[in-house]
């Protein structure tokens, strides 16, 4: 078989997990697969057959997971509905969830079909290959294969299965799954994550609160990596934030282009809770919510309720050190402080509602990009004060991509393929976006924003 599977997840509690099998798809067909990807797992692309990529060629008996979360603030017992791990593979002594989503109806699956459009795995495969190219640690995508059944969401498309990879599926709402339905097993469970994920925790004096700690700041790094780019997740759900702080779950997603803290895409998300601004105050209370599925863990250890609060109190200042070094980085200043000089930027993109990626091309090379935002006195003015201390140029252009997934240009790529069948402008989009930090010799457009009123009017949509 391609892969080398030792799924460790089977042995553990029986009630986390349920074991099911792939639809059967007939005729499925391989529409993009990771051949880079598929070099750092150790498998030979060339077993990767759209029968084994879909599950219909199988090693062992796949599993759904079983999980908690808070959507949208109310909290409820989920799993995966449309998902199966085929397994955990291993490879050069590291380990790899190999999931696929859209694969059919599992116990958890609720009133849901099971099964995913093409456009919407098309675009996770964009958007796991965009954020791994713009170095933001991310679920991948190996292969995306169309299978020979219609399904309906807003429109009628070809139905698809993703395959995804991960460190591991697990996630704040498993905790709280197991904490709110198998207690008991919340300290062998949470001893296999530390194992799994943060060994090193174990030669510390408090392996569980220092596992708190680990997870708070992988989390913060995803979030801080997320503003860095301008990136909006739109369903920060508790089941969507990986123990691991890998981005995954790209369904309502978008890259913000004009900068603009209330930037909502998502059709769901109607009060802007998930909006971009939003998204560092979210991250502290799916914290809150991850503390809270740990409590069981203090009656069964040294571990205390007070010390995992104490540990949130610190969220506020190690989210702005990490973030205003970001910034930092972005605006290419190579010290510490000049805090008041970066607020005084971000009140200037707020105001202009300027586009947040070619500002700083902008800032770096002047010029560059043909805005009139660009060629007022105040920027001028702003670029002096920055330049006195900063705009290193090797620093900016480590933090500043080139290009991002612009919103329209994602929508016509897939709109390419829904009406032809031609995936040439999905590629064409997908080799720019994988080397996001390098110009290249490109139709302009991949820089381009598009006009304000589409951007005003842009709508994403769950349609797996």
């Amino acid at each position: 078989m391609a892969f080398s599977f030792d799924t460790t997840y089977k042995r553990l509690d029986s009630n986390l997990y349920s074991k099911v099998t792939p639809k059967r798809v007939e005729n499925p067909e391989i529409l993009c697969r990771n051949d880079e990807l598929c070099a750092e797992l150790g498998v030979d692309p060339a077993e990767l057959t759209a029968d084994t990529l879909t599950g219909q060629n199988r090693s062992e008996k796949p599993i759904a997971q079983a999980y908690a979360g808070h959507q949208y603030g109310g909290f409820g017992l989920l799993g995966d509905g449309r998902a199966m791990l085929l397994g955990e593979h291993v490879y050069d002594g590291d380990r790899y969830d190999i999931q696929l989503k859209g694969s059919g109806r599992t116990p958890y699956a609720r009133r849901g079909d099971g099964n995913a459009t093409v456009s919407s795995m098309l675009r996770e495969y964009l958007y796991s290959s965009a954020m791994y190219g713009l170095n933001i640690k991310t679920s991948r995508s190996l292969a995306v294969v169309e299978t020979d059944e219609t399904v309906t969401r807003r429109r009628t498309e070809p139905g698809a299965i993703l395959v995804r990879v991960m460190n591991s599926h697990i996630r704040y709402g498993t905790f709280q799954y197991v904490a709110s339905q198998r207690s008991e097993e919340i300290q062998p469970f949470t001893d296999y994550v530390i194992d799994r994920h943060y060994p090193r925790l174990n030669t510390t004096d408090r392996p569980y609160l220092a596992f708190f700690d680990a997870v708070m700041e992988s989390s913060i790094e995803m979030a801080v990596d997320w503003l860095r780019v301008g990136f909006v997740h739109g369903v920060m759900n508790t089941d969507n934030m990986s123990i691991d702080g890998e981005t995954f779950d790209y369904g309502p997603c978008a890259f913000m282009n004009y900068y603009d803290e209330g930037a909502v895409f998502s059709s769901i998300d109607r009060h802007g809770r998930y909006a971009f601004g939003n998204q560092r105050p979210i991250l502290r209370w799916n914290l809150e919510r991850f503390a809270e599925a740990l409590q069981p863990l203090c009656a069964r250890s040294a571990l205390t309720y007070d010390e995992l609060e104490d540990k949130l109190e610190e969220f506020p200042d190690r989210f702005d050190t990490r973030y205003y070094s970001m910034m930092r980085k972005k605006l290419g200043i190579d010290a510490d402080g000049e805090r008041e000089l970066v607020d005084e930027f971000l009140e200037w993109l707020r105001e202009s509602n300027a586009d947040y990626t070619n500002t700083f091309l902008e800032l770096e090379a002047p010029g560059t990009v043909d805005d009139p935002t660009f060629a007022t006195a105040e920027f001028a003015d702003l670029r002096e004060k920055l330049a006195a201390v900063g705009l290193d140029e090797e620093l900016m252009q480590e933090a500043n991509p080139r290009y991002i997934p612009r919103n329209y240009l994602v929508e016509q790529a897939l709109d390419a393929y829904l009406e032809t069948d031609d995936l040439s402008t999905f590629n064409d989009l997908l080799a720019v976006l994988e080397d996001p930090y390098r110009s290249k010799d490109v139709d302009p457009r991949f820089q381009q924003p598009p006009p304000r009123r589409f951007d005003a009017e842009y709508t994403t949509y769950c349609n797996t």
